[in-house]
């Protein structure tokens, strides 16, 4: 059941998918997205009165869900009326690069990163993980969702030989597409190597239901076909990780 505040903030933020090749045009991206973040939410216990930033926000699905009860800082590229309705709502927007040139001092650190759904899309992903690694206070918690670089789908494409990568000319646009994908031991030792502690690491499945799609079928199919493979197939990894106390 969707509380007072939830409902408002549907109304504000929430685009429907109308221009998704994949899900009917009715379909509103936290609705599509619900499992996401109902499993951010337990992963983290839950927080209350905390300072969570979020990288790539639009369209503020974690103010839906985390925003009631903690302060979201959203850092990611937004038009001017998003931005006025984000500060409006009581929490903020910024559009800061974090894959180049950095400025921690402009920044107090925070209780808690959300990274879902982000590191598919970036060029320099180790500058990435390192600047955004250094925005997490001393026991401060990265929950971090990405692509898995074994989904079966991928493989799927791959012996059609169809693409799995969007192309090279997304890199300057609005949506930088997916440029690469990640296994769970190669992301464990990058977080190892910038000192962070690996809570969990797990292969996960983010099945929206089959219903949402335009072609349910289809849904269907891929849903079934997920659910009977080894996990090492899966759709995502999925990790929290932790900065030591200092």
């Amino acid at each position: 059941m969707l509380t007072k505040y939830q409902l408002s903030i549907d109304k504000i933020f929430f685009k429907s998918t109308s221009e998704d090749a994949l899900y009917k045009s009715e379909v509103k991206p936290y609705i599509k997205d619900k499992f996401r973040f109902e499993r951010a939410l337990k992963i983290l216990n839950s927080p209350s009165n905390k300072t969570i930033f979020e990288i790539g926000p639009y369209p503020g699905t974690g103010i839906f869900y985390f925003g009631e009860t903690n302060q979201i800082v959203g850092f990611g590229n937004s038009d001017e009326r998003f931005e006025q309705q984000v500060n409006n709502s009581g929490h903020k927007l910024i559009e800061l690069d974090l894959e180049s040139s950095f400025a921690l001092e402009n920044f107090d650190q925070t209780d808690i990163v959300l990274l879902m759904e982000v590191l598919e899309h970036i060029r320099q992903p180790y500058k990435f993980i390192e600047n955004v690694s250094r925005l997490l206070k001393p026991g401060g918690h990265l929950y971090l969702t990405t692509n898995n670089q074994f989904y079966i789908g991928y493989i799927l494409k791959l012996l059609l030989q169809k693409n799995i990568f969007d192309p090279i000319s997304t890199e300057g646009s609005f949506y930088p597409g997916h440029c690469r994908y990640y296994d769970i031991k190669e992301l464990k030792k990058i977080f190892q190597d910038l000192g962070l502690i690996v809570v969990e690491a797990n292969y996960i499945n983010f099945l929206p239901s089959h219903r949402l799609y335009k072609n349910q079928l289809f849904g269907f199919f891929k849903n079934f076909l997920l659910r009977i493979f080894p996990k090492g197939y899966s759709t995502h990894v999925e990790f929290l990780l932790t900065k030591p106390n200092e």
